[in-house]
């Protein structure tokens, strides 16, 4: 069983947070997960503030130098992974009847890194009820999430917020902010994947990623929402010597090569629609632009591992089409993946 090294980041959050997902004018409900290709660009844009635009270069030369995974949670030191658009492990029937299972795995979207280091090396451990959550959306049977009892990993709570027409002549509009607060052991970790740049290149990230933390990430940064403390360490993953599949820590867009090499056969996948509004520090007044929209597989998806192809995507300019916006507006759609083996059909 061979074992893979990487370099974590986690974000201890100080305020609340709201992730969008991209529906305009609809706050009601945070993604759970801060996505790879927002980090990747809001990086780009503190990198360029605390650095300037000549010693951070363009953004294609900036994203291509490194990659970086999704952040997902954490609590204390166990890190939890996206559940696999596959098969995972069942239950113990004794625990839970065989009818009750199916509901019981939709509910589950993330585990611990004990259960899902035996779920990519094929070994089918039973999930024990007690080793999950109050709310059934995490498995772990760490020390550090048991001690949580029923707190929550992360708890809700919609606030609502009224905007005020600049004209004050329109009646004020209400609306509905969810925010997610982590427990004080809590927050959401990333991988990150040195490519093409070096010891510079992390060092500038890092000092990025504070800046971001201090600047706040998500909805409603300007009233103080979704600041972070930045602390680094590194995780060691037991991944299969002979591998069937690769599975996306990232989003993922492909490009046309790979799609025509037969990326989807014997694959299984999400889809998310990504866009959003323009963030550029140098032109503050396209911020209520529109990038174009385009879709990318899912973090959990999983496709045949090939060792002469490996996943790779695309970075995607998504420039509005608005003559007013004369820059590209990329999009990180490069994989960092973890090879897996699947469980076989009949097991």
């Amino acid at each position: 069983m061979a074992k893979r090294t990487y370099q974590i980041l986690k974000l201890h959050f100080r305020s609340p947070l709201h992730l969008s997902k991209g529906k305009t004018d609809d706050y009601g409900e945070s993604e759970e997960v801060l996505h790879a290709d927002t980090l990747k660009s809001a990086l780009y844009v503190c990198a360029r503030q605390v650095f300037g635009a000549e010693a951070i270069g363009d953004t294609d030369s900036f994203f291509r130098k490194f990659r970086i995974s999704s952040a997902f949670p954490f609590v204390g030191n166990e890190l939890f992974f996206p559940k696999p658009q596959a098969r995972i492990q069942g239950f113990s029937t004794a625990e839970v009847a065989e009818e009750r299972q199916a509901k019981k795995h939709k509910k589950l979207a993330f585990l611990g890194q004990s259960y899902f280091e035996d779920l990519i090396n094929e070994r089918q451990r039973e999930l024990r009820k007690n080793d999950f959550t109050t709310d059934g959306r995490f498995v772990s049977d760490h020390a550090d999430v048991r001690a949580l009892g029923d707190i929550p990993v992360f708890a809700t709570d919609v606030q609502q917020r009224v905007t005020i027409p600049a004209n004050y002549e329109d009646d004020p509009l209400p609306y509905y902010v969810d925010r997610l607060f982590f427990s004080d052991t809590a927050g959401l970790w990333f991988a990150y994947e040195n490519v093409e740049g070096d010891d510079d290149t992390y060092t500038k990230m890092l000092a990025a990623l504070r800046f971001l933390g201090d600047s706040g990430v998500g909805t409603d940064r300007s009233v103080g929402n979704g600041q972070f403390d930045v602390s680094e360490t590194t995780l060691t993953l037991r991944v299969p010597d002979e591998p069937t599949h690769e599975l996306l820590l990232s989003l993922y867009c492909p490009e046309q090569t790979e799609l025509d090499a037969g990326l989807l056969q014997d694959s299984a996948y999400g889809l998310i629609k990504r866009g959003g509004y323009l963030a550029s520090p140098d032109r503050p007044e396209h911020l209520t632009y529109r990038k174009k929209s385009i879709y990318m597989f899912t973090e959990g998806s999983v496709f045949p591992h090939r060792a002469d192809k490996p996943l790779r995507g695309k970075i995607a300019d998504l420039k509005p089409d608005a003559p007013e916006v004369t820059q590209h507006v990329w999009r990180d759609g490069l994989a960092l993946t973890i090879p897996i083996t699947l469980f076989p059909a009949d097991a």
